[in-house]
């Protein structure tokens, strides 16, 4: 007889697995006596693969992110330049984690890449700002930019009220909680259907863009240098709205254990897929540049016409929140893809299936802890802010997981959070919960 697996004791995106009153669990570790081993089914194909990767870099970014960018640029051509270099970087990034994927052959992603490393304590700090951060605010962002789209066909000759814009947000992210707690099913088909909607917007955007090219509609591109020069301080914020666009290539790590072949599969599918993303990313933003100019592209706020996240929503404008939750994402990754470095002098004899040249790891995680550095005086409101939260993390961490003396009503308490942050955290991870199916060993 197949027993059912507990669900507060695995986490299907990796993070946490139940131990109230211990420490976080070690990678490679023994399963406690008595308990069945649970592993995934391998169900992710190549297709697949790459279909994962796609349907999760295109969003709301590839909308959001070119206003941000040209602002912060300066010229028509430099936003262009930035848009490539972030495709480039987060190819460098995606192949680091491609090593990191395939030498440690766990789902979890960063918080697994930074537990190997670094130990517990900057584990737990990611999956702190996980939940307090990165994902409410990336909710908030995605569902702002849903919000103005929404609204803006009503508002064609005057500017859109923001209470307005939070409000139709509000409704919106309350709906789809109500129809994700509902069914899974019908979860997925509202995913997979916008998915589709993305796809068909960007290449509605692309294909007229070319053939204006096509009739010799360049004139945006005369000068494409000239206008305001990029700083020194504009440079941060201009690679986290680029990244932000690119931000899913680190998804298929996740499930890792689920890959076929992962050796092959995940660099494979990561190489096809952000080839195809970049290419599509750098043509949509040549076809803004055939219809507007950038100066029309600076005035529009919308080029192409959760408690934490209600918080958010009410407190903060799209490009704070932006810089917010991107402070504390490429922080982490910036440290996981610095650990594959540690990792080759540490233990060298680790097998690796695939292995990046050292140059790609290098470049990668000091872009980003450089640029998240930098963006401190940027940006130094809100990216404060999300360093100070990421702070809280550390004292989090002992009062949470080291504290080994806790009254019992601290236990029931904790415990009781605990597995609600395991539910949190797996609906939040997961993109498509029919991926993960249970089983158990023989």
């Amino acid at each position: 007889m197949v027993k059912k697996p507990v669900v507060s004791t695995i986490s299907s995106g990796g993070y946490l697995q139940g131990n109230v009153n211990g420490k976080l669990p070690s990678l490679g570790g023994k399963e406690p006596p008595g308990q069945e081993k649970v592993v995934l089914k391998k169900k992710i194909t190549l297709l697949r693969g790459i279909s994962i990767i796609i349907g999760t870099i295109i969003g709301a970014g590839i909308f959001i992110s070119p206003k941000g960018v040209l602002q912060n640029t300066g010229s028509v051509g430099m936003s262009l330049i930035i848009w490539t270099v972030c495709g480039v970087l987060s190819l460098f990034g995606a192949l680091s984690y491609a090593e990191l994927g395939t030498s440690i052959k766990k789902s979890g992603g960063h918080y697994t890449y930074i537990l190997e490393v670094f130990g517990p304590l900057p584990a737990f700090v990611r999956v702190w700002v996980e939940l307090l951060i990165i994902r409410p605010a990336a909710t908030a962002v995605i569902s702002l930019a849903f919000g103005r789209y929404i609204l803006e066909p009503f508002f064609i000759q005057c500017e859109i009220p923001e209470l307005a814009i939070k409000l139709i947000t509000a409704v919106g992210i309350t709906v789809v909680m109500v129809l994700n707690s509902m069914s899974v099913s019908w979860s997925a088909r509202i995913q997979i259907f916008l998915t589709f909607c993305k796809l068909t917007a960007i290449l509605i955007i692309i294909v007229p863009g070319v053939m204006q090219l096509i009739k010799g509609q360049t004139q945006h591109f005369q000068d494409a240098f000239s206008g305001r020069d990029a700083s020194i301080m504009g440079l941060p914020l201009a690679f986290y709205y680029g990244m932000y666009a690119y931000a899913g290539w680190f998804y298929l790590n996740f499930v890792t254990e689920e890959v076929e072949n992962p050796e092959k599969t995940i660099p494979l599918a990561i190489c096809i897929s952000m080839a195809i993303v970049t290419t599509g990313y750098v043509l949509t933003n040549v076809a803004y540049f055939t219809t507007i100019s950038a100066e029309e592209l600076l005035l529009s706020n919308a080029v192409a016409v959760h408690p934490l996240t209600m918080i958010m929503l009410f407190s903060g404008d799209l490009y704070s929140l932006l810089n917010f939750l991107s402070f504390a994402r490429w922080l982490f990754i910036g440290l996981a893809v610095a650990g594959l470095i540690y990792l080759r002098y540490k233990r060298p004899e680790m097998h690796r299936p695939f292995k990046v040249p050292l140059f790609i790891p290098a470049l990668f995680s000091f872009t980003c802890l450089f640029m998240v550095a930098l963006s401190l005086y940027s940006d130094p409101f809100s990216t404060g802010i999300g360093f100070i939260i990421t702070l809280t993390g550390v004292p989090a961490y002992y009062l949470f997981i080291i504290w080994d003396k806790k009254p019992k009503w601290f236990r029931r308490l904790s415990g009781k959070t605990l597995t609600q942050f395991q539910d949190l955290l797996r609906d939040y991870i997961v993109e498509d919960p029919s991926m993960c199916t249970y089983t158990h060993a023989p």
